[in-house]
């Protein structure tokens, strides 16, 4: 029964991100780009955060590793905020969000 919900789990997160992604790349509105900008950076850093606290204990570089996964997201939205590099942080930013992903998963 658990492992259903955890697909269903699975199956949201990978919509969300996917359909925010979408919104982040094609959009033309850049009120729209950042609104999924930073919904995007707020997601990837909470499936990060998902991710380094579902591992065991004694896995320490493995949780420091994913919590670095997540300040990815964090440098992202620093360098959408300080300069006009936006691209750049936007391609942080889904870098961050997939590999967040796949981790919480264990894919990777």
């Amino acid at each position: 029964m658990a492992l259903g919900y955890l697909l269903i789990l699975f199956i949201v997160i990978v919509v969300i991100s996917s359909l925010g992604i979408a919104f982040l790349l094609l959009s033309k509105n850049n009120t729209v780009k950042k609104i999924s900008f930073y919904i995007l950076s707020i997601l990837a850093i909470v499936i990060s955060g998902m991710a380094a606290t579902s591992l065991p204990t004694n896995l320490i570089l493995e949780q420091v590793l994913t919590w670095l996964i997540g300040l990815i997201s964090i440098l992202a939205i620093i360098i959408h905020i300080k300069t006009n590099k936006k691209y750049i942080a936007y391609t942080l930013t889904i870098i961050s969000l997939i590999i967040s992903i796949l981790k919480l998963f264990s894919f990777i």
